[in-house]
């Protein structure tokens, strides 16, 4: 069924997969609109991470933050 999504649908945002050691639990954080970086937190403790956009990027879609 259709729904109403004005900018653009959710599973099209680009995202990594990060594994927060500081809870123990994983969560995908998002790239910024200006496409700079990927920023989230941590869904238990709301411990902050953001990861810059290098040239040339990576292959990798997960990561571990301690």
């Amino acid at each position: 069924m259709p729904h109403n999504d004005p900018q653009g649908s959710l599973s099209k945002r680009p995202w990594v997969g990060v594994r927060f050691d500081c809870c123990g639990v994983y969560n995908r954080i998002y790239r910024n609109p200006e496409g700079t970086l990927y920023q989230g937190r941590c869904p238990k403790c709301l411990k902050a991470i953001r990861m810059r956009i290098g040239e040339g990027g990576t292959l990798s879609r997960f990561f571990r933050a301690k």
